[in-house]
């Protein structure tokens, strides 16, 4: 019998990222400032194009950022940056040439996903995305801001 031991990344994992168009993001000022929803996804991913639709709706409604790494490979870069702008999605989309990311954070299905808080701390990681993920998702990101809130007036 072989045991598999995969390491969750609690504390924020990335310092920065370079975008499909070239934008260098700093996580080290985005995520004090608020809360970071990670996605990796892949074209072929119905579940994950449902999952980032949804997520570029709440991202009007509420304050969080959002970095969407793409695991097509290289070659689909210019594929992967004509499906954003079609979706028209508004947060930032990295692509995970090598897959180095992907197996750093211990990913083995699509979507998944991580939720931080302000101070990097892993507040969720989701598998899938349904109904009741992203219920779960908004209560979190609720009281995260209710937690950011309290700590703030002390």
């Amino acid at each position: 019998m072989h045991l598999l031991f995969f390491i969750v990344i609690s504390t924020f994992p990335l310092k920065t990222i370079t975008t499909i168009d070239h934008n260098i993001i700093d996580f080290d000022t985005i995520y004090t400032q608020k809360p970071v929803y990670i996605s990796f996804w892949a074209l072929w991913c119905s579940q994950c194009i449902k999952e980032l639709d949804k997520i570029n709706t709440l991202q009007d409604s509420m304050n969080f950022f959002v970095i969407a790494i793409n695991e097509d490979g290289k070659r689909k870069k210019a594929r992967v940056r004509n499906f954003t702008k079609g979706h028209k999605w508004r947060f930032s989309v990295a692509l995970d040439e090598s897959q180095k990311l992907m197996r750093e954070f211990g990913i083995l299905a699509l979507p998944s996903s991580f939720l931080y808080d302000t101070k990097g701390h892993l507040v969720k990681r989701f598998t899938g995305f349904s109904s009741k993920d992203e219920k779960n998702f908004i209560k979190l990101l609720d009281s995260l801001y209710v937690d950011t809130l309290s700590t703030n007036s002390h």
